[in-house]
C-alpha cells in the first residue's frame, strides 16, 4: 500500500510540475538583436549632423597625424566636422585597397577613436 501511495504521489507531482511550466517562450535573441540595432542607430544619430569638409579644411595637426607613420599607405576618402557641446571633432574615412577605417580626432589632432569597417 505504501508503494502504491508513493507512486501515486510521484505521478501527481510530475503532472502538477508539467502543468505549471510556462509554455509561452519569449525570444531573448530578438531582444538582444533589437538592442544591437538600437546601439547602431544611436551611433548613426550621433553623427547625422556632421558636415562634410575637404581634406584641406582639416586642422594642420589632424593632417599631420594622417600623414604620419600610423597611416602611411592610407588615403583620405572623406572628412567630416562635428561640433558638439562646443567641442569640434573630426572624423576621417581612410582607405587602403579594400580596407576602410574611420578615425576620429579632436581639434588638436589627438586620436579619439579608431574603427575598422
Amino acid at each position: 500500500m505504501k508503494k502504491a501511495m508513493f507512486g501515486f504521489c510521484l505521478l501527481l507531482g510530475s503532472a502538477v510540475a508539467t502543468y505549471a511550466q510556462d509554455t509561452t517562450s519569449t525570444s531573448r535573441s530578438s531582444d538582444q538583436y533589437r538592442s544591437t540595432q538600437q546601439d547602431k542607430q544611436k551611433d548613426k544619430d550621433e553623427y547625422t549632423d556632421k558636415e562634410v569638409i575637404a581634406t584641406s579644411d582639416l586642422p594642420q595637426r589632424v593632417r599631420d597625424q594622417i600623414q604620419g607613420q600610423d597611416y602611411s599607405g592610407w588615403t583620405v576618402s572623406k572628412a567630416y566636422r562635428k561640433t558638439k557641446d562646443g567641442k569640434t571633432m573630426y572624423a576621417v574615412e581612410l582607405m587602403q585597397g579594400s580596407d576602410k577605417k574611420i578615425v576620429k580626432f579632436d581639434a588638436q589632432g589627438n586620436k579619439l577613436k579608431e574603427k575598422n569597417k
